[in-house]
């Protein structure tokens, strides 16, 4: 087993995801039925949820409770467009429209050639990327499709709300941005094992918050 310093890397990944989540309260994560029944509004008759938006929560921030935005980016190949899901530094005049169709979590986004479309959002790219989008173009690391969690405290009581993650793992990086098209933003990143920054092997980037997905039923 490879060791650093007298320390297991199992024993020291551990101690980067306990720091990790430290600064989100303390929840048991538990998946729930992988399918849209288990979001808010449900309609068993078309087998979909919502729709609804979704919002920033227990960041410790400002940001906290503000709803999501799409940040694009340049056209792919037939002039469709991939991007982000983001938060904004301010509230949002129009928050970005979700729901769950066909078992995924989609987004209403304005996909240029495509038009106006339901769009499935992933955390897409490498452990240590994982980012909450749409659309990528193709990668070499496969996307990791969302699905809707509980979390449950200390005291064995259900929290208000589902969450968004994946492999288990509801905690997001919230990372700043700033650009002449999109402002001031926060891209987030899904916290799972291996996603600590390769370069300085911390669990988080430079300036980088903790928090959760949730969606606003």
């Amino acid at each position: 087993m490879f060791r650093a310093g007298g320390m297991s890397r199992t024993a020291a990944l551990s101690m980067l995801l306990a720091w990790t989540a430290s600064a989100v309260p303390n929840v048991t994560v538990e998946p729930l039925v992988d399918s849209c029944a288990s979001y808010p509004n449900y309609d068993d008759s078309t087998g979909q949820a919502g729709p609804w938006s979704a919002i920033a929560d227990s960041t410790d921030t400002d940001v906290d409770g503000f709803g999501f935005v799409p940040v694009y980016a340049s056209p792919v190949g037939d002039g469709a467009r991939w991007g982000f899901i983001t938060i904004p530094t301010k509230p949002p005049a129009k928050e970005v429209s979700m729901r769950c169709a066909n078992g995924a979590l989609q987004a209403q986004l304005d996909m240029r050639s495509l038009g106006i479309r339901w769009q499935d959002l992933v955390a897409a790219g490498t452990s240590n990327e994982a980012a909450f989008g749409f659309g990528f173009p193709d990668l070499p690391d496969p996307n990791r499709r969302l699905e809707p969690y509980a979390h449950v405290d200390l005291n064995g009581v259900r929290q208000p709300g589902v969450f968004v993650g994946s492999e288990n793992v509801t905690t997001w990086g919230f990372n700043y941005q700033n650009n002449k098209e999109a402002g001031e933003y926060y891209f987030l990143r899904l916290l799972t094992p291996g996603s600590e920054n390769p370069a300085t092997g911390r669990p988080l980037n430079d300036g980088e918050f903790t928090g959760f997905i949730k969606i606003r039923d």
